[in-house]
């Protein structure tokens, strides 16, 4: 009996940290789809991100157009050239406001996209660290048992 119980042992053990291999391997392979997912909701994020930016030049444009033919509209009825000093002063402060409305949406935007690549590199890191925990956890199992 003795001899038999110093045979199954070492295959009780061998078959204990196999189990361990299998369950860190599947845990593995779960960080990577959660990370996989992560990536792909980023993506659509940065891709949402491009099209609302895209929408709002549009907007922007075509306010600003509106607004450039209301005040020549206004200049001519009120006798003033579009040529004149002072209404180009007028046309050139909507063009400067216009551009600076798009200089703060992009801004916007790509401070948008640089906390979605934060998030990404933190979710990677985090699964790494998963990963090397699990590693570990199931050598000190192995060890242990």
């Amino acid at each position: 009996m003795g001899t038999l119980t110093s045979v199954l042992t070492p295959i009780l053990s061998i078959g204990s940290a196999l189990s361990g291999a299998q369950r860190v391997s599947q845990d593995n392979r779960e960080n990577d789809l959660r990370l996989r997912q992560y990536e792909q909701n980023a993506a659509l994020h940065k891709k949402q991100n491009l099209f609302d930016l895209q929408n709002a030049e549009t907007e922007r444009r075509t306010k600003l157009k509106k607004l450039i033919s209301a005040q020549r509209a206004q200049f001519g009825s009120g006798g003033i050239r579009s040529g004149a000093g002072s209404s180009e002063a007028v046309l050139e402060g909507l063009f400067s406001d216009s551009d600076i409305e798009r200089q703060q949406g992009e801004g916007d935007v790509a401070l948008a996209n640089q906390k979605i690549n934060q998030g990404i590199t933190q979710q990677r890191q985090l699964n790494l660290l998963q990963k090397e925990q699990l590693r570990q956890k199931t050598i000190l199992n192995t060890l242990l048992s």
